[in-house]
């Protein structure tokens, strides 16, 4: 009767120790990293998201602003953690949020806008969940491309036609985000603005050359107004006015 009684004992510890074993891993695995707020719903009076890069990597130090839609030079700014999540109070009222962030590439510093997971404005009372991505290409939602422009002129007097130009535009290093980039090969079209070239090429370091589609034949470019001509010219983007986040190389193709 002991021998039965003991195994009966130890049979109730071990299931214990099972369950408590259990419960501990179900809580650590449901357990938040430190300093990373629950994001999974919408809370009244709180503005809250990530930010992350094309890859999913989260992007720390980054300035969200909330403007209000109705009183102009009304703000509300969080910044994102170390995990990339921010968190912030908001007030009633109608709130749009926007992000942007600053890189820098031989010795040209950039700035970007960030891509919204959801553009729509909100109200304080409701809260909201606005999470960003850091895109080098692609659609704006409001018109427009993440990525920037190459723009190419004709030398005066030359007999090239635009529309007979096709581009190579190889990165040189690295691109602004650390990505390697890939090699962009397409003929011109109409960029706006009255010019022609290409859009939406994530920024870089570029070695560009040109050649003509009808005959195949390798034309001479430089940066426009700028040294001789060549089969090649190396360029980096530069801004076409301040404040904007849209840059070009502007090429001189003959």
């Amino acid at each position: 009767m002991k021998a039965v009684k003991i195994k009966k004992a130890l049979a109730i510890i071990l299931i214990a120790q099972t369950i408590w074993a259990g419960a501990c891993t179900k809580t650590e695995e449901q357990e938040p990293a430190p300093g990373i707020p629950p994001n999974a719903s919408v809370e009244k009076g709180i503005m809250k998201g990530r930010v992350t890069d094309a890859n999913g990597n989260a992007i720390p130090n980054v300035n969200l602003v909330a403007e209000h839609t109705v009183y102009f030079g009304t703000y509300i700014f969080a910044t994102s953690n170390q995990q990339g999540y921010y968190k912030t109070t908001v007030p009633n009222g109608g709130w749009q949020v926007t992000s942007q962030i600053e890189r820098s590439l031989a010795g040209q510093t950039y700035r970007f806008d960030l891509h919204p997971d959801n553009e729509t404005p909100f109200t304080g009372a409701t809260g909201a969940i606005r999470n960003f991505t850091w895109k080098l290409s692609g659609a704006k939602p409001g018109g427009g491309f993440y990525g920037s422009s190459v723009a190419v002129y004709p030398e005066p007097g030359s007999p090239i036609q635009l529309e007979n130009i096709e581009l190579i535009i190889k990165p040189d290093g690295q691109l602004t985000d650390g990505s390697t980039g890939s090699i962009i090969t397409k003929s011109l079209t109409d960029i706006g603005g009255g010019e022609d070239g290409i859009n939406d090429i994530p920024i870089g370091k570029y070695t560009i050359k040109a050649r003509n589609k009808i005959n195949s034949e390798a034309l001479q470019l430089r940066i426009r107004n700028t040294g001789s001509y060549s089969d090649s010219v190396t360029g980096i983007f530069k801004a076409g006015y301040t404040g904007s986040t849209q840059y070009q190389i502007i090429v001189q193709v003959k």
